[in-house]
């Protein structure tokens, strides 16, 4: 589905920047850039009054004084009025009708300062007419028996500090009321600990830096110190300033008061929903028929281009919705089976003058990396266009597994073309100054499809026994890079050893990670310039987790109305796609020192701060982030890899447009089709029930069935005949009432069938160990491959993914539509060995401990008219042996297990917090022909049982056994008990429940259970 915010205009579009993934972006148009200045302003800039509420009866009034004279100041300096009053009588109609704005002034310190029914209807009345509130220090309490107004606040104060130096963290420097102030701003005050977090409800303008170490201060990194809000038709700001007579002396303070007034009563634009939780509205361009997609680039003309590891290089056109292949590097079946093939894409600067595109990919073989130059003419790519830039000898992973390898292409503002080229398997020799894998290279592209080698690389050129197109070396996996376009630092995002994750920002070249420099902490003279490090977690399951995505530049003269706000700009959006979240990364913009002795000075280029943003959002593998020529976010979700979806795509993979829409909504456009193939003539129907906005707003509908411009049909739910095979993509166009649309496709092939694929063995949730064998038979039926009484389907056209290890060649079943094989596992390592693993593994366990996903997928061979289809099937295997905590899932009276790091445990984990009557959950499993399980526990409790049932934590009962306890929290030695099985067959959702009768909520818990093995005969 696709947008256009802007009746009648064409989003402004501006030349690509000179990085290939961050293009140049726009102002948030409600954002007036005018503002400047540290100092108060000193002329008349508005026309409106300001009432100054207090309230009466202070317990502590020497701030209150303080706040109404600042006030009257601010107003007599800059053309406002100001009343001020401690009567609560003035909460009325006609009184407040002549305000702008409201300021509490630290009424929660007052023992007559709440309002009464009719007040409080009065200020709710004129917040609803569009009113603005202020609240200074503390002006929550006092009326806690109004959730309205608490939701006004923002927040309750729990309670206060002692008086002591702090820094904050001053967040957006867009607003008006922070947009002069430093990036971390020196004060001494109590700092407020509130009772409920903000965070979501609200746009978060300040943080307290909560590692200062501030005493009192509540754990936590997200800690608001000032907001602001659209709240119920008007405009809230809250500062926790404010609390003592000498914030109302302090310049900064008076600035940032002056800007929270002005903004409040709308005299000044400044946008309060860029952190706000609901603030960005996802939008799918392709959900669907993507396989392994892993990286994008939007064009000027806002197609997007999107790179699949399978080898082929799609490109979307949002006017159209249509999704057409540019290019098919033709992968044989084996070579796409690997975790290598296409992985990186990049634009020319020029590429709207050029057409110039760039891929980093696998060769025909799979054992050579090429990065090579294609010319695009249009939609559609020339093979021949190929200019080979590199060639790295050797290729990473011989063997299957989950698009694991690395690769990423980014342009600088002076033409330098950035390749990273990590490699998971080099860690004795990433150190080695003449191999170009487990690196960053920087080269300058020429026009006749060779390179240079700029100066400020590592090596000098002709340097002995090194190359020199090396930037950085020694980094392990840094699966994507970026360029900041505004200093040109390259921003990495590093997967190091035994899980750990870095956050790079290098400024010159050098050496970084492993083995000169881990933690993302620069302490040799050897390592690269950085930032300091973010602690990062990765999700074990996966190999790698965090990404380095864009960074946000601001175009005033962009004019896409929902363009990211001006609040991002400059700031590094990160992602992680194991944990599934983004977040963004701020870095000091210059050197900063203090006057309290123990806070430290900070140099330009420091880590700031780190924020989650789409935090509502879910994902299933967010693989690339790019921000399009339109100030839009544009993310390709990879999915379930491999061909997990019934039409060979990857389940859940698609390409999707984050748009800013604050208070608003843009309309959806959804199409259901009953059926997207089949011979000619072809009759779909359709319907685009699941469009629109919300509240059920009126829309209307348009469908170009066809794709020849002309409308087809106006109703909701339309049939239409396909007379002639073809692949056609049916467009869905849908209007609100102010002119707003929305535009989806899908497309039908007609004239072909898809092929449906099955897979008759291993059973989904089989159990194995690596180094088993597995065999697996699967099943393909095609109505015309197998037409004329041909039942034989070509094996060699069936693909198997697996990241256990190598599929065999495909032998065809006598007089069958079917194909076997089997998957070669790797032979298991005790976890205990690898680097960085944690001791107390069970001997012989595999440190991939869990679930992975086997995929069979089969293109057709087409039919006259129609293209190619693929089909594809998937399932589970799950090892023998589990670490406990890698569940489905948990749940019980008490909330469940909880998966704590428990030094010596196998895999560094155990599950912890474990209740009576909670209970864990592991689907699929089939346990066919397992006689027993074992499980290893620490009787750190009370003891109980654990009971293995079927299906549900009442369903039927297959085994149980007792695990002691210790009497105590503390730690005994680690035990191990059987429980044999009985009433097994098949598959099924096992779950294992924990229940002691003697447990009560005085209790300790009962045990932590580190792992279970199942014994018996396995899958392999």
């Amino acid at each position: 589905m696709s947008s256009s915010p802007l009746r009648g205009s064409t989003p402004h579009a501006v030349s690509p920047a000179s990085i290939a993934l961050i293009t140049l972006i726009a102002l948030l148009s409600l954002i007036v850039g005018s503002v400047a200045g540290a100092s108060l302003p000193r002329e008349p800039e508005a026309d409106y009054r300001v009432l100054v509420f207090s309230g009466a009866a202070h317990v502590s009034p020497d701030p209150v004084p303080a706040g109404i004279a600042a006030v009257r100041a601010l107003g007599a300096e800059n053309g406002f009025e100001v009343e001020a009053t401690a009567d609560p009588g003035v909460f009325n109609d006609i009184d407040l009708a002549g305000f702008g704005a409201v300021v509490f002034n630290n009424t929660a310190s007052t023992r007559d300062g709440t309002l009464d029914g009719s007040e409080r209807a009065a200020l709710r009345r004129f917040i609803r007419a569009g009113g603005g509130w202020v609240g200074l220090h503390d002006t929550s309490a006092g009326m806690g028996d109004w959730d309205w107004y608490e939701g006004l606040v923002g927040a309750v104060l729990d309670r206060s500090t002692a008086v002591q130096p702090g820094r904050v963290k001053v967040l957006d420097h867009a607003h008006p009321s922070t947009v002069g102030l430093p990036d971390l701003w020196e004060r001494t005050e109590r700092w407020p600990n509130w009772r409920t977090d903000p965070t979501a409800a609200v746009h978060t303008l300040a943080q307290v830096r909560v590692r200062d170490g501030i005493t009192g201060l509540d754990e936590g990194v997200d800690h608001p110190w000032s907001w602001c809000q659209n709240y119920d038709g008007g405009r809230s700001w809250s500062t926790a300033g404010g609390s003592a007579p000498s914030d109302f002396r302090e310049e900064a303070f008076l600035a940032h008061l002056l800007g929270g007034i002005a903004w409040a009563a709308g005299a000044k634009e400044g946008d309060c929903t860029a952190t706000r939780a609901g603030s960005f509205q996802r939008t799918p361009l392709v959900n669907g028929g993507l396989t392994e997609p892993v990286d994008a680039a939007v064009a000027p003309d806002r197609r997007v281009f999107v790179a699949q590891r399978t080898g082929e290089l799609k490109v979307v056109d949002q006017r159209t919705m249509r999704v057409s292949t540019a290019l098919d590097l033709a992968y044989t079946p084996e070579t796409a089976a690997r975790s290598d093939g296409l992985t990186a894409l990049a634009l020319d600067p020029g590429f709207e003058e050029n057409g110039r595109l760039y891929l980093l990919r696998s060769d025909a073989t799979g054992e050579r990396l090429l990065l090579s130059r294609f010319t695009a003419h249009g939609s559609t790519v020339d093979p021949a266009s190929e200019k080979r830039l590199l060639t790295l000898p050797g290729r990473r992973s011989a063997t299957s597994g989950d698009s694991s390898s690395a690769g990423s292409l980014a342009f600088d503002a002076a033409g330098h073309l950035y390749a990273a080229t990590g490699d998971t398997t080099l860690s004795p020799d990433s150190a080695a100054a003449n191999d170009l894998r487990g690196a960053v290279l920087r080269i300058t592209p020429q026009d006749d499809g060779t390179y240079t080698v700029p100066e400020g690389n590592l090596f000098a050129p002709g340097t002995e026994g090194t190359a020199p197109e090396i930037y950085v070396m020694g980094m392990r996996n840094p699966y994507r890079a970026t360029v900041d376009p505004q200093t040109g630092a390259l921003l990495i995002a590093d997967d190091g050893a035994g899980g750990a994750v870095g956050y790079s920002r290098i400024t010159e070249a050098g050496r970084a990670g492993r083995p000169y420099c881990t933690g993302g902490v620069t302490g040799e003279p050897a390592c690269a310039p950085r930032a300091g490090g973010v602690p990062g977690t990765t999700d074990r399951d996966a190999v790698g987790g965090a990404m380095a995505g864009p960074v946000y530049t601001y175009d005033r003269s962009n004019l896409y109305r929902t363009k990211f706000p001006e609040y991002f700009a400059g700031k590094w959006l990160t992602y992680d796609r194991s944990a599934r979240r983004f977040q963004t990364l701020s870095f000091q913009r210059s050197d900063q020192t203090f006057s309290a002795p123990e806070l430290a000075p900070v140099a330009s280029g420091e880590l700031h701060s780190v924020n989650g943003v789409f935090e509502e959002m879910e994902w299933v593998r967010p693989t690339a982030a790019v921000f399009g020529p339109d100030g839009a976010l544009y993310v390709i979700d990879s999915g379930l890899g491999g061909g997990t979806g019934s039409d060979g795509g990857s389940e859940g993979a698609g390409a999707f447009r984050i748009d800013h829409v604050g208070d608003g909504r843009l309309p959806g456009a959804d199409i259901t089709a009953d059926r997207d193939n089949g011979p000619a003539p072809l009759t779909v129907a359709f319907t685009g029930r699941g469009s629109g906005v919300p509240a059920d707003v009126p829309v209307t509908y348009a469908w170009d069935f066809d794709g020849d411009g002309d409308t087809d049909s106006t109703e909701a739910s339309p049939s239409y005949t396909y007379r002639t095979p073809g692949l056609f993509t049916a467009r869905l166009t849908v209007t609100e009432p102010g002119g707003t649309t929305a535009t989806a496709g899908r497309e039908i092939a007609v004239g072909n069938t898809r092929p449906r694929v099955s897979v008759h063995r291993p059973p989904d949730g089989g159990l194995f160990r690596f180094g088993d064998r597995v065999g697996f038979t699967v099943e393909v039926r095609d109505k015309e491959d197998g037409a004329g009484g041909d039942t034989r389907i070509d094996c060699s056209r069936v693909l198997v993914r697996s990241p256990l290890g190598r599929a065999t060649r495909l032998s065809p079943l006598e007089g069958s539509s079917g194909c076997r094989g089997s998957i070669v596992t790797e032979a298991g390592t005790d976890s205990r060995s690898e680097a960085g693993a944690h001791s107390g593994s069970e001997a012989g366990t595999d440190s991939r401990s869990g679930t992975h996903r086997i995929t069979v997928r089969y293109t057709d061979e087409g039919a006259p008219g129609a293209p190619e289809l693929t089909g594809s099937a998937s399932l589970t295997l799950r090892t023998a042996f589990q670490e406990a905590e890698r569940f489905t899932s948990t749940g019980g009276v008490h909330g469940g297990a909880v998966a704590g790091n428990r030094p010596g445990a196998s895999g560094g984990r155990s599950l912890t917090e474990i209740e009576d009557g909670d209970w864990i959950a592991f689907d699929p499993v089939d346990l066919r022909g397992v006689r027993s399980v074992t499980v290893g526990a620490t009787p750190c409790g009370l003891g109980g049982t654990v009971e293995f049932r079927s299906g549900s934590p009442a369903g039927p009962l297959l085994g149980s056994l007792s695990l002691p306890g210790a009497g105590k929290r503390e730690a005994g030695e680690a035990v191990t008990r059987a429980a044999s099985l009985r009433g097994r067959g098949g598959g099924t959702q096992l779950y294992m429940v924990f229940t002691s009768p003697r447990w009560s909520s005085e209790a300790p818990d009962l045990f932590a259970v580190d792992w279970l093995r199942f014994e018996g005969p396995r899958t392999g």
